[in-house]
This record gives C-alpha cells, structure tokens and sequence, in this order.
C-alpha cells in the first residue's frame, strides 16, 4: 500500500477510535431528573439552538440594509440612546417588555426579525432566549450599532486590546471539573407541561435583563472564584509558536470548551463539568457567541455572565493576525 494512503488511513482509524472511547466514557445526564434537566432534555429534543451552528443567529449589517422593508427591526437600547440615533423603521422595546412583545406578534408575518443592541452583545443574548421560545426567524444583528455607523463604534473600539497581563498566559490545557449534577431550579407549577414552564423559565430570565459592564478588568481579580471558560475554537485558546502573542495562550485558569464542530456543552459531551454553584464567565471571539451561551446556560440554572467583546480585549493581536480564529 502507498505510503501516503497508509498514514491517511491511520489517521482515520485513529479518530474513529477515540470517538467511539469519548463516546463509551461521556455519561448520560447524571443525578435525579430535576426542573433543570426536564428543560434540557427539552431543549435538545427542539433542536437544541445553543448547540448548532446556528447559534448565535447573527445577520451582518448589510443584509439588514437591503431589507428595510421586509425585515421587522427591534431596538432594544435604552430609549435615550435610541432617540439620539437608530435605524431607519425601527422600533424600540425596552427588553422587560420584550417577552410580552412577541407573544403578541405574529411572527409568520416577518421574513426575519432582527434584534439591534448597541455592540451586538446584549441583542445575541435575548436572540438565544427567543430561540429557545422557539421563534426560529429571529436574528441578531452581528456587531449592533457599532457595525451600523462609526457613531456608535467608539465602545468597541475603546475595548480591543490586550490584556495587560498577557505575560503570564501559557498554552497548557488547563483540566476540566469533574461531571457534577446539573444545578437546582424550581418550578413555579411542577405539574404544568414542560412548554408552559419553558416559558415561565424563559421569561424570568428576560425580566433579569443583560448583565452590562461584564468587563476582563473588572472580572479578572475574583480569578479564582470564577470558572472562566473559552468557548470557541484551538485558536482562541492556543498560541502558535510563531506570529503575535506567540505561545501565550490563555490565562492559567481558562478551561477550554470546544464549539462548533464538538459543541463541548451539549449534555452528551462535557456541559456537567461546569460548575452548579460557582460563576461561570464565558469569552469567545467577539462575545456575541458567549452571551447566546450565557443566556441558555442562565436559564439551565448556571450562574453564567459573558466577558464583553470576548478575546477582542484578551488577545486582540493575535485575533487580527488570523482572522479565522
């Protein structure tokens, strides 16, 4: 046999068999089936959005542009900023009224249904929780405002950067947690159908709003009490040797999941390493896709929050040095 079809079959054979050994040693759901585990099976029996490469449903801006007229646009800034500047047609709805917003609206009657924030952060994050109501023609405009016009660009410019601390990553791959139940959530009525709890949970979430100023700065001195997560993919996590930043990774206390192709969170794989009870801070690359995570995580019951801007404010040199990251 050729050589070179030799070491191409190996290669196979050996993917095929650490496969099949992840797949015999990944447990099933573990513990009691509680409130928390009912809403994930759920969710992954719906199609499981926050696992797919849907997730986070974004729309760049200019798909949005070429369609004004067909596309229903929501704002969901604060009114005073949506006053001093906004997209042409769109409405504004304050995000404690956006769950009793679409269970009004007929949302057949859109082609797509775009949520607008300021920086795409907090618009990815009520994108996933509407998903998970099962409005599947909702979208996120990718970057928000920022993406609409330099106007609104300053926040996101003013975040990039490096971390001041950068020295002191490495490219160790850093353990997960051991596999742990799933965390404790109750029910207002336990005998309802699980849709109606769904949406009960879902709803409660919203109310919570998106937590703002989740920033590296602000987060990074309770490292130690947070489980810090990158959620993306070995790029984002791993230096190479050569280029900016070079083998400097990750913080030490970053604990890589992957996302697409793996979706490390689905419950088949490692979602019950993260912790029930500890905060969980999420980064990935732009922060859109850590806070569509945060969203369903917080409704599973995690006390999840998204770093803003994800590595753009991390490792912002080597994310534009490869641009795919």
């Amino acid at each position: 046999m050729n050589k070179k079809y030799w070491l191409i079959l190996c290669v196979l054979l050996v993917l095929f068999c650490n496969s099949c050994i992840e797949d015999n040693i990944t447990p099933p759901l573990t513990g009691d089936l509680n409130p928390a585990a009912k809403l994930l099976v759920y969710f992954e029996s719906q199609g499981d959005f926050a696992n797919n490469p849907d997730a986070p449903a974004l729309v760049d801006v200019d798909e949005v542009y070429t369609n004004l007229d067909s596309y229903l646009i929501i704002d969901i800034r604060p009114a005073e900023e949506f006053q001093l500047g906004h997209i042409e047609s769109s409405i504004n709805i304050k995000t404690d009224s956006l769950y009793d917003y679409f269970q009004d609206l007929n949302t057949l009657h859109y082609d797509k249904i775009i949520i607008v924030s300021r920086n795409g952060q907090s618009s990815a994050y009520f994108t996933c929780l509407l998903r998970l109501l099962g409005i599947s023609n909702v979208f996120s405009m990718n970057f928000g405002l920022a993406s609409w016009n330099d106007f609104f660009a300053d926040e996101w410019l003013d975040a990039v950067g490096d971390d001041p601390n950068i020295r002191i990553y490495i490219n160790d791959l850093a353990p997960k947690s051991d596999y742990t139940n799933l965390p404790d959530i109750t029910f207002k009525d336990p005998d309802a159908q699980i849709e109606q709890n769904v949406k009960t949970r879902i709803k409660k979430i919203m109310s919570e709003g998106f937590t703002q100023g989740i920033t590296f700065e602000r987060e990074i001195s309770q490292i130690g009490t947070l489980y810090m997560v990158c959620y993306g993919l070995g790029l984002l996590y791993y230096s190479p040797r050569n280029g900016p930043l070079s083998e400097l990774g990750h913080n030490p206390d970053a604990v890589f999941y992957m996302s697409d192709p793996l979706f490390e969170l689905r419950s088949v794989n490692y979602l019950q390493t993260l912790p029930p009870k500890d905060k969980v801070l999420i980064y990935d690359e732009t922060g859109q896709m850590g806070a569509c995570m945060t969203a369903y995580l917080r409704v599973l019951g995690y006390n999840a929050t998204t770093l803003l801007f994800g590595g753009n404010q991390l490792i912002y040199s080597r994310m534009i040095y490869y641009p795919d990251i």
